[in-house]
């Protein structure tokens, strides 16, 4: 199993849908701060259910969907899909890949999919469950999340070591089960309490039941009696009944002839009636049709008015059709006007493009020049720097060999010396004797100019023979020539002293020629400095031409964009025009049917007038017919009346009879409904049953009195009592039934508890001690020696026993693990991370800058680690070391071109280490 892909859309900065592709191995996630990094971990988070919002970087968890920029509209919701490979079945799922989408609205609504099926949450984390893989397992890693392992109480620690050791879905289990055995006691108790109450209430229904069937005896007794007293009343009832029918019979064959005359009569009553009613109809007929003419005509002359109603308003309709074809004209002209503007401006932008281009090529020259004068100084100081050393070498030889002339003219001195030390003596002489003889002479002068300026010329010439030079000078040679032989010694120009002095000055020029060298170094190193400037300004003014292109661009795309927009909004136009154009026709078709209509009405009206008056003459004649034939209806109605005076004179005794007769009848109807109501019996039944017997009104009387004396003396009688009773016994002997089923419930699931505690006990101090073993070894690797180890709070309660760190870097004795510096802390939980992976890897890893407390030899242990682990589990990792993005097979960089929004940028590994070099090739970051 691994990690596929990530795909984003509306999550915090990644406004655009964006779908990141994860190779196996080792995956760097790189960008500048504030890029939005750490939001593709956030993502990762969200997707597998992280329900709290701090725990995103928000306030609230609306936060997660992008709200916007000064460009771009808020997205209308948040979705991020991760997707893995499944073709060994990691997952517990039948489906060669999984995939799990997350969904959130503005309003607060969340929606989680599994392979695009709709699913709950925690379908989701049960499939997740013990994979290692969660939005709190150790699949993510966050700088925030390494003080959470190591400051968190050792309780909420031991999660992740569950999570290792795959006791997650046992401990779920056994919550469930804890659960269950929960219900189970109070489901036990409830039924217990229910059992309690229904003894107490069986009892009371076992009493009154026997009361009850006590009552329905002596009822039926009483019944019995009952049924024979209202035999015998109906008997009675139907004798007398008889005798009064007989009575009412020769009364009503009297009234019978009176009525046949009368009949008669209003026969013919009726024939004129009908007749009359012809009449009415014949005459109302005419009226209704002169009532429809009149009808119709109004209809006709409304629907003039309405017609020439609606003529005018279709008039004005069509007024304000033409205004709207005019202002639709007018607006597309304008809009033509501005897309006119749009394309000019378009094309002085590309214009501008073009110039830029050529801008960067020019400047792209400069650079290219400027880095090969770079190149030819650095080349000129490098031969330098070889000249100076060189030199400097020269310079330790000539040193050795002034040494050795030094030491040579010591020697040869000491030897010339002992040599001319008689000769040395001689010379002081000649010396001294020359001295003197010099100032014998200098006396001689003084007198001389004394004589002289006495004018003793006797005395003068005299002074002046007793100088002689020609002696002085003969003793000066001698003297000088002595004098030469022992300089000649030092300063022969084969002598030592001229080696000497040719060596100082050999050293001398040396020390001159480097000094020079040394400056003429440092003035390349100044023009470099100068070159790279000018390097730096000509990339400077190329990154700000690429931006103004891509600035340029941007508006050349936004300038598109408004033209298309114009071209559709005049498309529009066009088309709400043709579509006015049609309802203008339309308008006139209808504007000329009604006029026609109005003129067919209009003469439909003239024509039928003459009509309505020959109808008004028939009108007049019809009613002068029907008034004859009412006063002969008049006459017949006359004669009725005479024969009904006669025939109501017997109604009183017809009527008495009746009624005699009636109440007879309802007395009998209303015993045999009574009979029927209390006894489901017909009276025919009842007399089928009672017709054969023998029966006394006193003997029925005395026995229904009995009966009911007997039932008073019972009470009040429950009639539900015997039923209630048979069903609450058969409830509790049900409920006892479900008692003992929930007791051998409640054994089976405290069975089940105790199996799932000793499973899960064991599998965690298996995993448990194995992590220990190996966070020892990770943690020497990565601190080059020192200890650590892990310890249960609680050793005889391994279930809920929290985990303790304890963790001491080489040459440290650390009582608590804050005391740790950020790097010790990054490397202990690292170690920590690892320790759990040797155990039980998981399939990806996300790490968030958790490099970032680390100097550069942790950080290279660390990647050590990752080269160790990267063919089992693919490391996302989020770093702006070098060190470590220079070993990721693969590089995801995170940019912002757009402010507030975030994009992807994938680059080839060999790709981008010819760009570094190429970097380093010109000096530059």
């Amino acid at each position: 199993m691994h990690l596929k892909s990530l795909n984003i859309v509306g999550f915090k900065t990644f406004a655009d849908e964006t779908e990141i592709a994860f190779d196996p191995g080792f995956t760097a996630v790189v960008g500048p701060n504030g890029s939005g990094k750490s939001n593709i971990v956030d993502s990762v988070k969200w997707v597998f259910g992280e329900k709290s919002a701090k725990g995103l970087r928000g306030e609230k968890m609306d936060d997660v969907i992008f709200h916007g920029t000064e460009s771009r509209r808020a997205a209308g919701f948040s979705e991020v899909s991760i997707l893995f490979d499944n073709h060994d079945n990691y997952f517990s799922i039948d489906f060669p890949s999984v995939k799990i989408t997350r969904r959130l609205y503005p309003d607060g609504e969340n929606e989680y999919y599994l392979n695009d099926v709709r699913s709950a949450r925690k379908d989701i984390e049960k499939t997740l469950l013990d994979t290692g893989i969660g939005k709190s397992s150790y699949s993510i890693l966050e700088q925030g999340r390494v003080d959470q392992i190591l400051n968190s109480k050792p309780e909420e620690r031991r999660a992740i070591f569950e999570e290792a050791a795959g006791v997650s879905r046992f401990k779920l289990d056994r919550k469930e089960t804890t659960k269950k055995l929960d219900d189970t006691n109070q489901n036990l108790l409830r039924i217990q309490d229910i059992m309690n109450s229904m003894i107490k209430e069986m009892e009371t229904k076992e009493k009154q039941s026997e009361k009850a069937e006590t009552y329905f005896k002596l009822k039926q007794e009483l019944d019995e009696s009952d049924k024979n007293l209202r035999y015998l009343k109906l008997r009675d009832f139907k004798k007398r009944m008889k005798k009064s029918d007989e009575d009412l019979q020769d009364i009503r064959d009297k009234n019978k002839n009176i009525l046949s005359q009368i009949q008669d009569e209003t026969s013919l009553i009726s024939e004129k009636e009908k007749f009359k009613e012809t009449k009415e109809r014949e005459i109302a007929d005419i009226d209704k049709k002169l009532f429809d003419h009149l009808s119709r005509t109004q209809i006709q002359k409304e629907k003039i008015s309405k017609n020439k109603t609606f003529i005018a308003e279709y008039d004005i309709r069509l007024s304000d059709i033409n205004q709207i074809l005019d202002e639709e004209n007018q607006s597309a002209v304008k809009l033509e006007v501005e897309k006119k503007q749009i394309d000019s401006e378009t094309e002085h932008l590309k214009e501008i493009q073009t110039h830029l281009s050529k801008e960067i090529g020019n400047q792209e020259i400069i650079r290219k020049s400027l880095e090969d004068k770079i190149k030819l100084e650095e080349e000129s100081i490098l031969q330098k720097e070889t000249k100076i050393q060189e030199n400097e070498k020269r310079h330790i030889s000539l040193r050795e060999k002034q040494k050795l002339i030094i030491q040579e003219l010591i020697q040869e001195l000491e030897s010339k010396k002992k040599e001319s030390q008689g000769a040395e003596e001689k010379r002081n002489e000649d010396k001294a004797l020359l001295l003197a003889s010099l100032e014998s002479y200098q006396m001689y002068l003084e007198t001389s100019f004394s004589y002289l300026a006495q004018g003793n010329l006797n005395d003068l010439s005299a002074e002046l023979h007793k100088i002689d030079l020609n002696s002085y000078k003969d003793q000066l040679n001698v003297f000088l020539q002595k004098e030469d032989s022992f300089r000649n010694l030092l300063l022969d120009k084969d002598g030592v002293l001229s080696k000497k002095e040719v060596v100082d000055q050999d050293i001398e020029d040396l020390l001159l020629e480097n000094e020079n060298l040394t400056r003429s170094i440092r003035e390349s190193q100044t023009l470099i400095l100068t070159l790279r400037n000018d390097w730096e300004h000509a990339r400077n003014q190329i990154v700000d031409l690429d931006k103004k292109i891509l600035e340029t661009q941007s508006k050349i795309d936004n300038q598109t964009r408004q033209s298309t927009e114009l071209n559709n909004r005049i498309a529009e136009i066009f088309k709400r025009i043709a579509t006015s154009k049609e309802q203008e026709a339309g308008i006139r078709e209808k504007r000329e049917k009604l006029e026609k209509e109005v003129i067919s009405l209009e003469k439909e009206i003239e024509d039928s007038y003459q009509e309505f008056l020959s109808m008004s003459k028939m009108l007049e004649s019809e009613k002068e017919s029907l008034q004859k034939l009412l006063e002969e209806i008049q006459g017949l109605k006359s004669n009725i009346s005479k024969n009904q005076e006669v025939f109501q004179t017997l109604l009183p005794l017809l009527s008495e009879k009746e009624r005699t007769s009636s109440a007879l009848k309802v007395q009998i109807d209303s015993l045999i409904e009574e009979l029927y109501n209390d006894y489901s019996l017909t009276d025919s039944e009842l007399e089928m049953e009672k017709g054969s017997a023998t029966l006394e009104q006193k003997e029925e009387e005395r026995k229904l009195r009995s009966a009911k004396s007997e039932i008073q003396l019972l009470g009040s009688i429950n009639p539900l009592a015997i039923e209630e009773y048979r069903t609450i016994k058969e409830v509790y002997e049900h409920n006892l039934k479900q008692k003992e089923d929930i007791e051998s419930s409640k054994r089976d699931i405290e069975e089940v508890l105790k199996r799932i505690n000793t499973e899960s006990e064991k599998l965690f101090q298996e995993t448990f001690d194995k992590i220990k073993v190996n966070f020892q070894e990770t943690f020497s690797t990565l601190f080059n020696g020192g200890r650590a180890t892990l310890e249960l709070t609680e050793k005889e309660d391994s279930l809920n026993s929290g985990v303790e760190i304890m963790a001491e870097p080489p040459g440290k004795h650390v009582q608590n693990l804050r005391l740790l510096s950020g790097g010790e802390k990054s490397l202990t939980a690292i170690a920590l991370l690892f320790a759990i992976y040797m155990v039980k890897p998981s399939p990806f890893c996300f790490l968030d800058e958790i490099d970032a407390a680390l100097d550069e030899a942790n950080k290279l242990r660390f990647c050590q680690i990752l080269d160790r682990f990267k063919d089992k589990t693919q490391f996302i990792v989020v770093s702006h070391a070098q060190s470590t993005i220079s070993r990721a097979n693969a590089i995801f960089g995170v940019t912002n071109e757009e402010p507030g929004i975030s994009k992807i940028v994938s680059l080839r590994l060999d790709e981008a280490k010819v760009f570094s070099k190429q970097l380093s090739k010109t000096g530059t970051d």
